[in-house]
């Protein structure tokens, strides 16, 4: 190899580096805040994210547990039919949730940045 070679691999290497760099930059500046909770499409709980809790809804025979921990949350336990919501798993990014369509759950994860005012501007 040439020397030329080994210089356009250095630069290809940088490159990359600063790539990904960038990215988990990016990803860390848009951490998430916290966790909101709707119970019947109004807010029932809302939890900072770096926040380690277990908390139980119970509304008649209806019952979801959930867990937030490691910057993330899961419902752990369900009584409803399907388990949708416990078979989501584990969520950690703002555009994710989770929702509990019989026992008339949402949980979904906001960020510092998040305006639920405007989603697009159309002209």
């Amino acid at each position: 190899m040439k020397k030329k070679d080994f210089i356009l691999i250095a630069v290809v290497l940088v490159a990359v580096a600063a790539l990904f760099g960038y990215t988990k930059l990016k990803d860390a500046n848009e951490k998430a805040a916290f966790v909101e909770v709707y119970k019947d499409n109004e807010l029932y709980k809302e939890i900072p994210l770096d926040e380690e809790t277990e908390f139980t809804i119970k509304d008649g025979e209806h019952i979801n547990k959930v867990k937030v921990h490691d910057n993330g949350v899961e419902v752990i336990e369900a009584n409803c039919p399907d388990k949708v919501c416990v078979k989501t798993g584990f969520i950690t990014k703002p555009s994710q949730s989770i929702v509990c369509i019989p026992n008339k759950l949402n949980i979904k994860i906001v960020d510092n940045n998040s305006s639920d005012d405007i989603d697009a501007v159309v002209q």
